[in-house]
């Protein structure tokens, strides 16, 4: 409230600035009356009291928009001057409002970091600040917070914030309590994360040399390496972007390992020597952004990696090393990379900066053909993009490649064939359980493969070069000849800050589902010091009250939620994202966190903790699939290029699980999603970072145009909600928002106090912090009075809570006391103050006018005496200083002999080591050499062994297809046979029936020849039937000689070993095969005998048949004894049917199967 000079300074919201300072004049019930000060533009706003303003303007607030209706206080003393704290925990009122205009006091003064606690808020300051990190400052905040001894006092007190305090104390950590550290770095792109681990980095590098190192003591080269070959990972993952030129595309968690073995022995005091050194580090890294591979914005000003940039702008010798095609080539020769303005990144051109990745490669043992392999991929990614399809022929569900040049140049650059490299981009096969098919692509779809192949490739070049730095870095091989296997921890995490664009999609979703993981920790910690803190200060834990994340965990990963749903659809065949959304909709109806856009069935919202988030859900389960088809995978087998016929993935599978068994084959329908991969990369790296002490730098970027000193509102608040610094505010506020030293309450509010009906318990027996702390218990409960309430329980609730050295305020109290203290008149006591403020002076004025001669007298003399004295001190000076030069000289002259000797020695040393390092090389390269030789020709012998089998196997089949095709011959002439059969049958009816009792006698004899034909027809049967279990046999074996043939790289002896056995298997086929058509042949003449004699048989059988007919028809008019006519006729009839099945059996066609 305002009267007169008496003024209540608040901040109210605004669409435009966020907050802004305003004047309370009055309330009255849920509305406020204030005065708005109105100032030039964004950057003059500020906490001045309105000096700075142009005018005011009057307004009523809604006391609802705030908590507890309760308008947020200024920092401001009584002039409304804001009070500007390094670390905010100090703020009298810590609130959104209060945070946003101190950081931007300090931004404006050159402060970039400020403290709340624990946390340490950095904001881009556009500008190098080399103040801030000369050798002298890291040596200071080193002594200070790791060499000094401990005593009670926190060692920041009297500190600026700096990103060494928080490297400093994370050694210490180390050093003297034996915990793993761990440092985590967020925010936005272009808010200075990059920047914040290298400085954090080289300064534990510095801090572990130990108390009293220089920078120009030399690095250990582990460390060396370890420094120097992180900046490489910004190469291959870092890009230009709208807000940033050097945005990390990427996530990045860096472990420094210490050797801490003997680090306990620092703990006794007087360290002379840090006894806790950097050993080495290791990098993990995720979610490459590899969809900027393919493309991104060109018009808008940005870049793809920055490596494509460099090989382009290396010296055209060099790009011919690379490859003959990419001399002479620029920026616009590839249409993934196209054209760009830019010239220069962080003051280096793109030519500096390849010759300088090319040294820092060398430095991790990447050369030679390593180096020309890795170059090579990365042209073959930008080939890829000059790959150019169209329809098949005017088919448009097919396609074919319209410039065959681009892929010819891209067959020898992965030195695979042409032609099947077509194929496989204008067709897909796709596999299931029992059937393999090809499908014919379109041109969308083959262009969609060509960009899928590219991302693969990129994928693992940057893959094998994090391999590549860790195997030079890795304390477990590199450090004492890999004698050792464990160490202490620091780990630095470099990953993406939550994201809300007006368009949001998959890699959005994945991003701030990390940013909720590592949300979810830093409520943890925050909780944690909390309750430290009030402990400390003997409070309640009862009174601390938070919010968590843990609903928008479960809606995400829960067992129904988000990442099982869009799984689940990768699986289905007909999957697609309108059904996710609507199946995630339905599954989760009832979550708080879950928002539903009734205007649109492809997006859906999530209440984060940092705000709402809308999602467009268009191509999720594809870019979650983002599989390679099987036919590019296998083809990128087939590659000489190490790197491209590599299979790299972020993770190893592990074994199956014990007791299940062989794992069942999938197809290729079904594939590891990128989000089930990605949840098992934050479940490993949360599971690291839980076995830590974490500390937090929030990284800020001040505004969007990338200028010096000025703040933008709206933006750095949105940030600090993001970066979970409002919600760490809120969570260790949650039952007290203001705090204030117990000194300064009691000399605020000593006004309000009556003493006589609330006295202090203050006695004799007290410390002075213990009876401070009763006077005000007492102060407060008078003040505070009327603002008690009763619980739910009954009990009376204070307004307040008195600590040791600290006073805690509810909501409201601070503002009631505030309102009392300046309604009360502080107009008196300031009279008497200055009053006698103005005597003291004026008589310090007078004081110093009557002094002033006299000591101009004194100050004469003095000043002669001084002038001899000085006389006889130059000239022993002088005498002095001719002595120590001689002795400086002759120190000089010993230090320098010495030296050239160190030097000469330990250049020898490096020499021969040097040498020994070029032979084990040497010597490592020629065995490879050799082994790829061997290889080589084992596979070149292979593959005639496996000509040699395809030609014996294809001759054996067609001996095979000649003897069926004989067979079938046989059958043919069965079937005349049988036609001449039908012929002799009609003759037979003419032969006279005098014949019968001969015929007779030749059907016995035709029986016999039919009964020994049966037996020879038995015997070829069976040598057939032999002859097929021969071949199966035969068959069985060269299968099994196949599967040997496969492992033949493994014994060549074996290999010959069973190319004889063919051999001789062979040659019984052929034996076999000879047989066949010998007993063939005879089967032959046994048929011809067969017709001669079935000739005969058929005559007999007509005059058999007549003569029977004529005894029955005898009988039939003769004969008066029926029964006797009746089995005359039946036996006529058996005759007939035995009759015919012989003759049957006798013209049925052999069977040669």
């Amino acid at each position: 409230m305002s009267d007169g000079n008496k003024k209540t300074f608040v901040y109210i919201k605004d669409p435009e600035f966020a907050w802004i300072p305003a004047t309370l004049l009055k309330t009255e019930g849920d509305k406020a009356h204030v005065s708005v000060p109105q100032y030039k533009d964004e950057q003059s706003i500020s906490s001045d009291g309105g000096r700075a303003a142009t005018k005011e303007v009057q307004d009523i607030v809604n006391l609802k928009d705030y908590p507890h209706k309760v308008l947020p206080l200024q920092n401001v003393d009584a002039n409304g001057n804001l009070l500007v704290f390094p670390d905010m925990v100090k703020l009298p009122y810590l609130h959104e409002a209060g945070i946003l205009y101190n950081m931007k006091a300090r931004h404006k003064e050159g402060h970039p970091y400020t403290r709340t606690g624990d946390i340490v808020i950095a904001i881009n300051p556009f500008q190098w600040f080399t103040e801030l990190y000369t050798e002298k400052k890291r040596i200071y905040y080193s002594n200070r917070l790791v060499w000094q001894e401990d005593n009670d006092k926190d060692a920041r007190d009297g500190m600026d914030p700096h990103v060494y305090e928080v490297s400093a104390l994370s050694y210490k950590g180390l050093a003297f309590g034996g915990e793993d550290q761990s440092i985590l770095v967020s925010g936005e792109s272009g808010a200075g994360k990059t920047e914040t681990v290298k400085i954090a980095m080289n300064h534990m590098a510095s801090v572990q040399k130990g108390p009293g190192a220089s920078s120009s003591d030399a690095l250990d080269p582990v460390v060396k390496r370890v420094v120097e070959s992180n900046p490489l990972l910004e190469a291959f993952g870092n890009a230009k972007t709208r807000r940033n030129d050097n945005s990390s595309r990427f996530g990045k968690y860096l472990q420094l390992q210490f050797d801490n073995t003997e680090a306990h022995k620092m703990a006794y005091g007087n360290v002379k020597e840090s006894l806790c050194k950097l050993a080495g580090s290791k990098c993990d890294v995720y979610l490459l952004e590899k969809n900027r591979v393919v493309g991104h914005d060109n018009e808008g000003g940005e870049r793809t990696y920055h490596i494509f940039y460099q090989i382009l702008a290396a010296p055209e010798d060099k790009k011919k090393w690379i490859w003959d095609k990419l001399a002479g080539s620029s920026n616009n020769s590839f249409k993934y990379i196209g054209h760009s303005t830019t010239t220069s990144i962080e003051g280096m051109t793109d030519a500096q900066h390849f010759a300088n990745t090319c040294e820092v490669l060398e430095l991790i043992d990447v050369k030679g053909e390593k180096l020309r392999a890795m170059m090579r991929a990365i042209v073959a990614v930008m080939q890829l993009g000059n790959i150019e399809f169209d329809s098949l022929k005017g088919d448009k569900d097919k396609s074919s490649i319209k410039n065959k040049a681009a892929v010819k140049d891209l067959a020898g650059l992965m030195h695979v064939d042409e032609e099947a490299l077509s194929l496989c981009f204008t067709e897909r096969t796709m596999k299931t359980k029992t059937e393999e098919y090809k499908v014919p692509l379109n041109p969308v779809a083959a262009q969609d493969s060509a960009g899928a192949l590219a991302k693969e490739i990129y994928g693992k070049v940057f893959l094998w070069l994090v391999r590549a730095i860790n195997a030079a870095t890795c304390a477990e091989d590199n450090y004492k000849d890999g004698t050792m296997s464990k160490f202490g921890i620091i780990g630095l995490l470099d990953i993406f800050g939550f994201e809300s664009f007006v368009v949001n999609r998959f890699e959005q979703l994945c991003i701030n589902y990390a940013n909720e993981k590592l949300q979810a920790k830093f409520t943890e910690d925050i909780f944690r010091s909390v309750q430290q803190e009030y402990e400390a200060e003997g409070i309640e834990l009862a009174e601390i009250w938070y919010d968590d994340n843990t609903d928008v965990l479960d809606l995400i990963e829960g067992r129904t939620g988000l990442l099982a749903l869009l799984n689940e659809e990768c699986v289905r065949p007909k999957g697609n994202d309108e059904q996710f959304v609507q199946k995630a909709l339905q599954m989760n109806q009832k979550s708080p966190c879950l928002i539903v856009n009734k205007m649109d069935r492809m997006s859906f919202g999530i209440h984060h903790y940092a705000g709402k988030v809308m999602y467009d859900a268009d191509q999720f389960v594809s870019r979650n699939q983002d599989t390679l088809p099987t036919d590019l995978e296998d083809l990128c087998k087939l590659s000489d290029n190490f790197i491209i016929s590599a299979k790299l993935d972020t993770m190893d599978e592990g074994p199956a699980p014990s007791g299940r068994g062989v794992r069942r084959a999938k197809s290729n329908l079904v594939a590891p999603t990128v989000w089930g991969k990605y949840k098992t990369q934050l479940a490993s790296l949360m599971g690291n970072l839980r076995k830590t002490n974490s500390r937090y730098i929030r990284c800020i970027k001040p505004n969007m145009v990338k200028k010096p000193v000025l703040m933008e509102h709206l933006p750095t608040v949105e940030q600090l909600r993001c970066a979970g610094v409002v919600a760490a505010v809120t969570l260790s506020r949650s039952a007290f928002p203001n705090r204030l030293d117990n000194q300064v309450t009691r000399f605020r509010y000593a006004t309000q106090w009556d003493g006589a009906k609330f006295p202090s318990k203050r006695n004799s027996s007290m410390t002075p912090e213990e009876a401070l702390r009763a006077d005000c218990d007492a102060i407060l409960t008078c003040a505070l009075k009327g603002k008690e309430f009763k619980d739910d329980r009954g009990k009376v609730v204070k307004m307040f809570v008195v600590g040791k050295t600290r006073s805690y305020f509810r909501a409201g109290a601070l503002e009631y006391l505030e309102a009392n203290r300046l309604e009360n008149g502080l107009d008196e006591p300031a009279t008497v103050i200055q009053k006698y403020a103005r005597r003291f002076l004026v008589k310090l004025h007078w004081d110093d006018m009557t002094q002033g001669a006299r000591e101009a007298e004194r100050l004469a003399r003095e000043e002669e005496e001084r002038k001899r004295m000085a006389e006889l001190e130059s000239q022993a000076r002088e005498s002095e200083a001719k002595r120590k030069e001689l002795e400086r000289r002759k120190r000089d002259e010993a230090a320098r002999k010495a030296k050239e000797e160190r030097e000469r020695k330990e250049k020898q040393e490096r020499l021969e080591r040097k040498r020994k390092e070029r032979e084990e090389r040497e010597r490592v390269e020629r065995e490879q050499a050799e082994q790829e030789d061997k290889i080589k020709s084992l596979k070149k012998e292979i593959r005639k062994l496996e000509k040699e089998l395809d030609e014996k196997k294809i001759k054996a089949e067609k001996k095979i297809r000649d003897v069926e095709s004989e067979a079938k011959e046989l059958e043919a002439e069965a079937a005349e046979l049988q036609q001449k059969y039908d012929e002799l049958m009609k003759q037979a009816e003419s032969i006279d029936k005098g014949e019968i009792s001969t015929n007779k006698k030749r059907l016995d004899e035709s029986e016999k020849i039919v009964a020994y034909l049966r037996k020879e027809n038995k015997k070829v049967r069976d040598k057939t039937d032999k002859m097929k279990d021969e071949l199966e046999d035969l068959k069985e074996q060269n299968n099994r000689l196949i599967e040997a043939n496969a492992s033949a790289g493994a014994s060549l002896d074996s290999l010959e070993k069973q190319r004889k056995n063919l051999a001789d298997h062979n040659s019984k086929l052929e034996d076999s095969l000879k047989k066949y058509k010998t007993q063939n042949s005879q089967l032959q003449s046994d048929l011809d005998n067969r017709a001669a004699y079935l000739k005969a048989e058929t005559k007999i059988r007509a005059e058999y048949e007549r003569a029977m007919e004529s005894i029955v028809e005898m009988l039939e008019s003769r004969c008066t004894d029926g029964k006797l006519v009746e089995d005359v006729t039946a036996a006529q009839l058996q005759c007939e049917a035995i009759a015919q099945h012989k003759t049957s059996m006798l013209s049925a066609p052999i069977s040669l199967d």
